[in-house]
């Protein structure tokens, strides 16, 4: 008996060495790979064109990938996904059986907000976006200073990220025309399809067509080249749910004359707001999704505290279900032109977040939604075999063709 738990225990650790270094590994050579592909992209082929854009949603879609089976392989967590049949149609979340793999119908051209509990919620957010053929198009709001990493900077700046320096005064132009941009190439007017800026302001202000608007067959299409979707990830909270940032949110509330919230942080409505009055033209649908991890109990009060980049990735610590509830808001039903009626509207929607995390906790795991008002599936959070195989096989294949060559050195 002893001897068996002696097996166990030196397994476990052995385990909890091996696949990390792996998991690094796999990461690391396909990085490398990503990085040369957009090095011959960005050289070789004519910039603002369809390839050019195709190409480089390519490495985007692959960058995803990489990490959701860097996750599947390190924390094998199960999703479960519930959404709202009054807004979103039951069954647009589903279980492709030919793929293996969670699959979607959502919108194209479209803003997620979600509450912000750890540093990977992004990672789920953005595998939203895949399940759906998005994943080449989605964009995030991320801070200056992420651009200076080495290696990944440059690639995230190819995926035309928008980094903020979060000074109005230099990010004002900037995320005007970088939201400019998407809304034009949605519809079909931006340089993508060749088209020019109708005029540029002294102030660097770019102004294209907002007249022209797709046919309704175009505007679903996914894939084609003379409409470009998006899928933009905001997290209005602006940074994760701990403690500290709890403690700091409840003395902005009080000062808002606002009710604080204890599961989530105070909203701010200014980004936001923004961004859905820039993309209005093309915006389709506005999705608000609520995350949950489970394991979170009355003494691990915060998602951070337990789920960790050292906790999921070094320690084997990670959350066996991730919740996701999804509801959709319509532009039209969203007050973006009235400032404190979007200011409300937004504290409304992160206070039922709250009440819903509160029952989530206290269901043990559970939003304890009614089954006839909401539709729930869960499955495994990974990508198709065949990407799981690819994602795999390029750093096995390059690392025994490197053993092979040491060997062949030695002896």
């Amino acid at each position: 008996m002893a001897h068996a738990s002696s097996n166990s225990w030196l397994i476990y650790n052995v385990k909890k060495v091996v696949v990390p270094l792996i998991s690094i590994l796999v990461f690391v050579e396909d990085i490398f790979v990503l990085l040369l592909c957009q090095l011959y992209i960005t050289h070789f082929i004519p910039k603002d064109t369809p390839r050019f854009q195709n190409a480089l949603d390519q490495t985007k879609k692959a960058f995803i990938c990489i990490l959701i089976t860097i996750w599947h392989v390190v924390a094998p967590s199960k999703v479960r996904i519930t959404t709202d049949n009054k807004t979103i149609p039951k069954g647009t979340f589903f279980i492709d059986l030919k793929k293996n793999k969670f699959s979607s119908n959502i919108k194209p051209n479209s803003v997620t907000i979600a509450n912000h509990q750890i540093y990977t919620d992004w990672v789920f957010l953005w595998w939203l976006a895949y399940t759906s053929n998005l994943a080449g198009r989605v964009y995030i709001m991320l801070k200056k200073s992420l651009q200076s990493i080495p290696v990944l900077g440059y690639g995230m700046t190819n995926f035309k990220f928008i980094f903020m320096n979060r000074k109005w005064a230099a990010d004002r132009v900037h995320l005007i025309n970088s939201l400019r941009e998407l809304d034009a190439d949605a519809r079909g007017t931006g340089s993508l399809t060749g088209s020019r800026p109708v005029s540029v302001d002294d102030n660097g202000l770019i102004n294209w067509n907002t007249t022209i608007q797709p046919s309704a067959e175009i505007k679903q299409s996914k894939k084609g080249t003379s409409c470009w979707p998006y899928n933009l990830i905001l997290f209005p909270e602006g940074t994760n749910h701990t403690a500290n940032t709890l403690s700091k949110s409840i003395i902005f509330a009080e000062k808002a004359n606002r009710k604080p919230l204890k599961n989530v942080l105070l909203p701010h409505s200014t980004g936001l707001r923004f961004c859905l009055r820039n993309l209005k033209p093309s915006l389709d649908i506005l999705y608000d999704v609520t995350i949950a991890y489970s394991g979170i109990d009355k003494e691990t009060k915060f998602a951070a505290d337990a789920y960790g980049l050292g906790s999921i990735f070094l320690e084997g610590k990670y959350p066996s279900i991730v919740d996701i509830y999804i509801r959709a808001f319509e532009i039209e039903n969203i007050p973006i032109d009235d400032e404190d009626q979007f200011v409300d509207w937004i504290y409304n929607v992160w206070k039922e977040k709250d009440e819903l995390l509160e029952n989530y906790h206290k269901n043990g795991n559970s939003f304890g939604l009614d089954p006839e008002l909401n539709y729930s599936t869960m499955d495994g959070f990974s990508v198709s075999n065949w990407e799981f195989f690819l994602v795999l096989a390029f750093p096995l294949a390059s690392t025994l063709f490197l053993l092979k060559y040491i060997l062949s050195l030695l002896f």
